[in-house]
């Protein structure tokens, strides 16, 4: 006896076929939303700027980014300065940013730093930070930038900074409130560096 298919048998066959296949796995970058396209205006930051680095020796290995990757000194601090030990600040582009490695001798120092485009989008980070209820480990006026400073989930620290133009050698510190108003913060930027005796972290 000849036994014929029908089309619709065969669609059926095939749609069984496909419901007990395996899904396919999905990949990892799919679980994330695609980039937001933004201008240096419309983003929370343009981008890491700058990271502190611990060293053994900041002087020893600022020659070593000297000499090997073109780098300038263009700041640092001896060993026995107050709260913040030995440093030593370098950049490539010392027209457009006043350092892009900081080494440190002491550890706790260590840190990415993030700029943002305007005074407006610190103090606007700034109050995220103090509404998710993460610790403020400092606030900081740098002559060069304002800056405040919190770890991550990890305890990487990050620094969150608006650049006032100022051309300061660096380290420079001086505490800063960022729950004043523009101007007053403006009115206050410091001309000269402050060390405290100790920086709390």
């Amino acid at each position: 006896m000849e036994t014929t298919t029908t089309q619709s048998e065969t669609s059926a066959g095939a749609d069984n076929a496909n419901s007990n296949a395996s899904p396919e796995p999905s990949t990892h970058a799919a679980d994330f939303a695609a980039p937001e396209k933004c201008t240096q205006n419309g983003c929370s930051n343009v981008g890491i700027h700058h990271v502190g680095i611990h060293v053994k020796d900041p002087l020893l290995s600022a020659q070593f980014y000297r000499d090997i990757l073109g780098m300038q000194l263009v700041g640092g601090s001896p060993a026995d300065t107050p709260g913040l030990g030995a440093s030593a600040f370098l950049t490539s582009r010392p027209g457009e940013e006043s350092h892009e490695i900081a080494l440190f001798s002491q550890p706790q120092f260590r840190h990415v730093a993030f700029k943002v485009a305007s005074l407006a989008e610190l103090k606007r980070l700034y109050r995220l930070v103090l509404e998710r209820e993460l610790p403020i480990k400092l606030t900081s006026d740098h002559g060069v930038s304002l800056a405040f400073y919190f770890d991550d989930p990890d305890g990487n620290m990050i620094e969150v900074y608006w650049p006032t133009g100022r051309h300061v050698k660096q380290p420079f510190l001086k505490p800063l409130d960022l729950n004043q108003s523009d101007e007053a913060i403006l009115a206050s930027i410091a001309t000269e560096a402050v060390l405290p005796l100790e920086i709390p972290f």
